[in-house]
């Protein structure tokens, strides 16, 4: 159990630092100048919707993982 527990952490872990990345693309793609903006802002908006399938994704497995471990308490 403690190493679900500790995978649970990793996830958690992850999915916060994908919230980071996502906030500093923002202001990234708010701080460039006007000739770099158009260029600057597809890459920064194709991340973020990569970024947002991922956490989708993360947020799945992290929901199972929570599952799994809540039926696996109330069995004991």
């Amino acid at each position: 159990m403690q190493e679900l527990n500790s995978i649970m952490r990793d996830l958690l872990e992850v999915e916060y630092n994908q919230e980071s990345l996502l906030f500093l693309l923002g202001a990234a793609e708010a701080v460039c100048s006007e000739k770099e903006q158009k260029e600057a802002k597809f890459i920064a908006n194709s991340t973020k919707y990569y970024l947002s399938s991922l956490q989708r994704e993360l947020k799945m497995a992290i929901n199972k993982l929570d599952s799994y471990i809540a039926e696996n308490v109330k069995k004991r």
